[in-house]
């Protein structure tokens, strides 16, 4: 989401069941009507112009408020890129689609594959091996196991060979009686979906709805479309 008010652009992220997009608007920005476009990712190319999503109207403040403006806008808490996507949905549906794992539990890496490959390979510092994609009908999967001994944090995921992050991932903590009877598992081919971890086809429809809230210069714009609404 980007706009000539934002400092910066908007990127929706997943928070279930809503997708949002947080922007703040400038301390400068005079009173008025303003364009807010969707673009796609990192925001629009330079001199290109996104579709027009919604309007906003940027309410009139005193001097005092507008001197205060810089201060409190220095003060708003970073942007959350960690997203949270519902648990029936197949891992990763984002980069930034952490799910938690424990050690020592085999996950099923999903793709489609219109951005992988047939054997490609994936590697993380937590997982006990490389996975490779296999699959066929545009959905490719891969297996791996979280290693007993990985430590709780946020993992990355690579493509073997790119300098890319493909998926993010957290390790639960446990005790030692359950670490002690963690055993690490080869990786098998995956020949089928976890229970309760239905595929999501990247490019499913979703109804858009927005709610928009500009609480004066410098506020939050938070922007929300609700997956399975319609109008």
């Amino acid at each position: 989401m980007s706009s000539e008010i934002f400092i910066e652009h908007g990127t929706l992220r997943m928070n279930d069941p809503v997708i949002s997009a947080v922007a703040t608007v400038a301390c400068d920005t005079q009173p008025g009507v303003y364009s807010v476009e969707r673009t796609g990712p990192g925001g629009p190319a330079k001199g290109a112009k996104g579709d027009i999503w919604v309007t906003v109207k940027v309410a009139d403040i005193g001097e005092s408020e507008r001197t205060a403006c810089p201060g409190k806008v220095a003060a708003l808490p970073p942007e959350q890129s960690e997203e949270r996507w519902p648990a029936g949905d197949s891992w990763p549906q984002s980069p930034w689609d952490v799910r938690t794992f424990r050690p020592g539990e085999k996950v099923t890496p999903t793709g489609s594959d219109a951005d992988l490959g047939y054997g490609d390979t994936l590697t993380s510092a937590g997982f006990t091996e490389e996975a490779v994609m296999s699959g066929a009908k545009a959905v490719l999967r891969a297996t791996a196991v979280v290693r007993c001994d990985a430590q709780p944090g946020l993992f990355e995921v690579r493509w073997a060979g790119r300098d890319e992050v493909w998926a993010r991932y957290r390790v639960a903590p446990i005790d030692e009686v359950a670490r002690q009877a963690c055993r690490d598992q080869e990786a098998k081919p995956a020949g089928g979906q976890p229970a309760g971890r239905a595929a999501w086809p990247v490019g499913t429809a979703a109804a858009l709805a927005a709610a928009l809230s500009v609480a004066g210069v410098g506020a939050y714009v938070l922007f929300r479309r609700r997956r399975g609404t319609s109008h």
